[in-house]
């Protein structure tokens, strides 16, 4: 009977760490999906029915709907000064965090370094954003939006699991690197 070796920090992780950094990445962006989707949803619903109250309206300071029926709420803010509230751009913003998180997830299942780097400037660009929207919603609205608050979180961790898989990422390509080297001579 042979006895196996206690399990470190490192053996745990070597082998399925770009998977479990993969899973994090998916279940981060199905979760931004899902509040895009709640995100646009209100907001269509809000425009149509001026009485119409969302879970997350908790009380006049705190209210989602607040936010996402502002200027702020469609191309957010930006585009449609610039390019015309007409514009086919000028869409909700809920729209293109749809479109980012399943951009994200696709991305996140390769493990290619240069796709995994693409998707983390995609993230990092999320979260400039994301300061941008918090920024705005805290100083110029006033307001308090639970779903624009996680969905901030959210594109934070998934920054975090991000440059974490960078990095595992990286050390695989050196180890195989040196293990060729090393094979050749």
């Amino acid at each position: 009977m042979r006895l196996q070796k206690p399990a470190t920090r490192m053996t745990i992780f070597t082998g399925n760490c770009k998977c479990s950094y993969t899973v994090g990445l998916v279940g981060l962006s199905v979760c931004g999906f899902l509040l895009s989707l709640y995100t646009s949803y209100v907001e269509l619903r809000a425009e149509h029915d001026r009485s119409y109250r969302a879970m997350c309206d908790i009380s006049e300071r705190i209210s989602c709907t607040k936010v996402f029926t502002s200027r702020y709420g469609r191309g957010f803010g930006i585009i449609g000064p610039v390019l015309g509230d007409d514009s086919h751009l000028n869409v909700p913003n809920g729209f293109y965090g749809i479109f980012y998180y399943f951009i994200v997830a696709a991305f996140s299942f390769s493990d290619h370094l240069i796709i995994s780097r693409l998707n983390s400037y995609l993230i990092l660009l999320s979260n400039c954003l994301s300061l941008y929207l918090a920024y705005l919603l805290y100083y110029v609205l006033e307001d308090m939006c639970i779903v624009c608050v996680t969905t901030y979180a959210v594109n934070f961790i998934s920054l975090i699991l991000a440059l974490q898989k960078i990095q595992v990422l990286i050390r695989d390509e050196q180890v195989m690197r040196a293990f060729k080297v090393s094979k050749s001579k």
